[in-house]
């Protein structure tokens, strides 16, 4: 990557990587938090920048739409954001939409069916089990079910029309705790159901990808153990089952983001 980075989030389009925002150190006010975009291709190992967005963001979420990158909510410098802005993919503009209805930092989403859904996450403070929906054709959001458990630091990933809340934490008094219970929501019925099957170990900030019949993460922070992690569970959604994969990333981390592209078969060194 051209810079450090960390709490940004990063969107596959057509095979490309888009990496958008974050810190290149941590703060909890959002000082360090930036509005960077570049786009990674693995034809040749190799980065551009791209537009900014107009504004700073950290601990966001971040997604692709038909031919629009959505980036919604955050953390900077001014406290917790509510904006959303839509980046159009053609003429390589940035326009706001509609805010969502309070400001958000450290949530999860994920797309399914044309919406973009919005979990969890902290605001002004506290951390909430908010459910949020937004219709791009309308520009509307609504209010959807909430979770059966507060977390922020989390994932939120689809798979067979489901969406599974994964990961994060909580606070008890002044103690982060994690947050063990998987949960599923079916979109039709706007409902949750805790699975019977609890993630491995607390993962709060892991990187997050489907694919195939799983769902993947990396890294991310234990409260539990009070230790950053360098391996990567999965969790197939059929078995309803947890593995953890041989081989650990290079160093223990929280905060990276994850998607997956189609590597050449030889990708050219770059310095």
């Amino acid at each position: 990557m051209p810079y450090n980075s960390a709490h940004h989030c990063v969107v596959e389009v057509e095979n490309f990587l888009f990496v958008l925002g974050g810190e290149d150190q941590w703060n909890p006010n959002g000082k360090h938090s930036t509005n960077f975009v570049s786009r990674y291709d693995p034809r040749f190992n190799s980065w551009i920048q791209l537009p900014p967005m107009q504004e700073r963001r950290a601990s966001f979420y971040a997604c692709r739409l038909d031919k629009h990158l959505y980036v919604i909510g955050g953390r900077n410098e001014t406290g917790y954001l509510s904006s959303v802005e839509c980046y159009n993919l053609e003429t390589n503009e940035w326009r706001y939409v509609s805010s969502l209805p309070q400001p958000l930092a450290a949530h999860a989403g994920a797309v399914h069916n044309g919406k973009i859904y919005i979990s969890g996450g902290v605001h002004n403070g506290e951390y909430v089990p908010w459910l949020y929906c937004y219709d791009p054709v309308m520009d509307v959001w609504a209010r959807k079910q909430d979770m059966n458990t507060k977390r922020a630091i989390h994932t939120l990933a689809v798979m067979n029309d489901r969406l599974y809340a994964i990961g994060g934490n909580h606070l008890k008094g002044f103690s982060h705790l994690d947050v063990m219970l998987v949960e599923c929501y079916d979109p039709k019925g706007d409902q949750w159901n805790i699975l019977q099957t609890p993630i491995l170990e607390g993962r709060s900030g892991p990187g997050c990808a489907v694919l195939d019949d799983s769902i993947y993460l990396v890294g991310g922070y234990s409260w539990s153990m009070g230790a950053y992690k360098s391996s990567t569970i999965c969790y197939c959604p059929e078995k309803g089952s947890w593995t953890e994969l041989e081989g650990d990333v290079a160093e223990p981390l929280a905060g990276p983001a994850c998607a997956t592209v189609i590597l050449p078969a030889c990708v050219p060194y770059n310095k």
